[in-house]
């Protein structure tokens, strides 16, 4: 859960005192917080530390100052194999110190690390589920080999954090808009968006990837200054006409679009020719020549005299260019998916 500014600073100062830094010593020791029955046990008559609005069940580490802790726990199976592995449950980390913990090759689950310092901790091929790391600060956090599901990064910093060879699912998310584009720090919006959209292509998520590639080009064309003519331009084409590559229903509204408007200036230009005889066109007839110039497929029956041949060329042009554009758009949806 999200806390104000004043909670967090409250949390954390219950640590500071002498009882608490001597409990925060007994919780290290012990790692009573694997157990809520045996945390609270340990934490009775802390202040603070029943809050009626967590759970009964929850373990109280708010605001606790944990830098470096390891929270790994020898784990050992029927044929005596031991191994470290932090298993975590239902344990509240909302504004805690945790640069430099390691969670490695952990097993999380129901745990809140939202507004925590996380800069650098160690996650590497651990499992985690419906966790939230909201406003948190996640620089240089190692996820590699991490498997996310139901988690989230909203307006968490991410900067550096690594994010190779993860697995994630369709319910975690990192917000609709990085932090650092909020901050308007473009540049490394771009590059995050750009990892992030990587990582949802690796697990097979291409709906979710497109629309964090288009973020990222957003982003990019947010880096030049408002009054640059190429920022228009890209705005114009590649924002609206395509959404950057990732929708060919914008392609087919702006193919309708053009067609219909080059109809209405055949039909009001009064220049076209149906078998060498001049005609007075029907709206119909006109967005029929519109269709075939526009596929450029010119059956000849039609077509137009004088310097409306220039408005058929270009829009033949028009057309060549957003068939191609839908085409390509079209397949690379299909050899992806």
């Amino acid at each position: 859960m999200i806390h104000t500014k004043d909670k967090i600073e409250k949390l954390k100062h219950r640590w500071t005192t002498v009882r608490g830094k001597k409990l925060l010593k007994t919780i290290q020791k012990t790692k009573c917080y694997l157990s809520p029955v045996l945390f609270r046990q340990k934490v009775s008559h802390f202040p603070g530390i029943n809050d009626p609005e967590l759970e009964d069940d929850a373990v109280d580490l708010r605001g606790a100052p944990l830098s470096g802790f390891d929270f790994r726990s020898p784990i050992e199976d029927e044929n005596g194999f031991s191994e470290q592995i932090a298993i975590l449950s239902n344990i509240h980390f909302e504004g805690a110190t945790l640069k430099h913990c390691n969670f490695q090759d952990g097993k999380l689950f129901d745990c809140h690390f939202e507004q925590a310092d996380l800069s650098h901790a160690e996650f590497k091929t651990a499992n985690i589920n419906n966790c939230s790391f909201q406003e948190s600060d996640c620089t240089g956090m190692n996820l590699q080999g991490v498997t996310l599901t139901n988690c989230n990064f909203s307006d968490a910093i991410i900067r550096d954090i690594s994010l190779d060879s993860i697995i994630i699912d369709e319910r975690t998310t990192f917000g609709n808009i990085l932090k650092s584009e909020k901050e308007k720090n473009y540049h490394f919006a771009s590059i995050e968006y750009k990892r992030i959209k990587e990582m949802y292509k690796s697990s097979s998520l291409h709906g979710i990837a497109d629309s964090y590639h288009y973020k990222e080009m957003v982003a990019k064309r947010k880096i030049s200054k408002k009054n640059n003519p190429l920022r228009w331009l890209n705005y114009i084409f590649g924002d609206i006409l395509c959404k950057y590559g990732t929708s060919f229903v914008h392609v087919i509204l702006w193919s309708l679009l053009t067609i219909l408007a080059f109809g209405l200036i055949y039909w009001a230009g009064d220049h076209l020719v149906y078998l060498s005889q001049p005609v007075e066109p029907s709206i119909l007839d006109s967005i029929y020549f519109s269709i075939v110039t526009f596929t450029t497929v010119g059956y000849g029956d039609y077509h137009v005299v004088g310097a409306m041949r220039f408005v058929a060329g270009t829009q033949a042009l028009i057309g060549s260019a957003l068939m191609a554009l839908f085409t390509v758009i079209v397949a690379r949806n299909i050899i992806r998916d």
